[in-house]
């Protein structure tokens, strides 16, 4: 796997993290490079040398991302929001036949298909009004530790969307403006960053233990996730779909899928 691939798909991931409705670990899936970051990140010490360089490619391409086109993305998202929806939609809907051969759905996995779905609606529909506003309290920074983990949470495991879950929780603002200045309250980012850091260590140690043990259910879930978030962005586009673009929305979407189905074999 070439470095200039590897910097791509972390800069199609930092993409996902940036746009509303799409899960940047999700797009690590559909390109085929999930599995290998867990595993680099749960036996990082036992072979440090190439974990750090192929965790430090694909950082690379998310910052590239995040801090040099997150202008230009949300330009796009803005302004050819419908076009831009779509190409995402084919990144993800790229990987689905490769997904749905590993998990070998069945009778009992469908379960937790069904599950997923489930909880990714919920998820979406369920809206808290009430906006958090901390006061510098020792359970706000226990909360926005957690928030913190939460956000890894959301990183880590593919296909929810951390604008949802932040949202539901009615802390969408507070992250958005921790993010945009993180010196404003340097004990909200250390709290934030404290609940990252065991979030990236408990929740990696996780996945990993359930793609050695249950890696269809796992399989099963993020189907589920997948499907929830395709329906989830086509809802959102529909309105917009008309006769004159509809051509083009196909053409967009298959280069999309074309680009998930051929990275994710690279």
């Amino acid at each position: 796997m070439t470095s200039l691939i590897l910097i791509l798909k972390g800069f199609l991931v930092g993409i996902g993290k940036i746009i509303p409705g799409v899960s940047g670990s999700l797009i690590a899936f559909s390109l085929g490079i999930y599995e290998k970051a867990i595993d680099a990140i749960n036996n990082f010490f036992s072979d440090l040398k190439n974990n750090i360089l192929f965790l430090g490619k694909i950082g690379v391409g998310v910052l590239i991302a995040i801090l040099v086109f997150s202008k230009l993305i949300l330009y796009f998202i803005d302004n050819y929001y419908v076009y831009t929806i779509t190409l995402f939609i084919g990144l993800i809907a790229g990987t689905t036949p490769s997904i749905l051969k590993k998990s070998r759905i069945d009778k009992y996995n469908i379960l937790y298909v069904l599950l997923a779905i489930i909880l990714i609606v919920f998820l979406y529909l369920f809206k808290n009004s009430n906006i958090y506003e901390p006061s510098n309290s020792l359970l706000d920074y226990i909360y926005i530790a957690i928030i913190g983990f939460l956000d890894m949470a959301t990183m880590i495991i593919p296909g929810i969307s951390g604008t949802a879950t932040f949202m539901m929780l009615g802390c969408y603002e507070f992250v958005l403006n921790l993010f945009s200045n993180p010196f404003y309250n340097i004990n909200y980012t250390i709290s934030f960053g404290v609940g990252l850091v065991i979030g990236i260590y408990l929740i990696s140690k996780f996945i990993a233990f359930c793609l050695n043990k249950c890696k269809e259910k796992l399989y099963a879930i993020i189907i589920g996730f997948s499907l929830s978030s395709i329906g989830y962005l086509i809802l959102n586009i529909i309105p917009f779909i008309k006769i004159s673009n509809f051509i083009i929305l196909i053409i967009l979407f298959l280069i999309g899928y074309t680009i998930s189905y051929f990275l994710e074999r690279k």
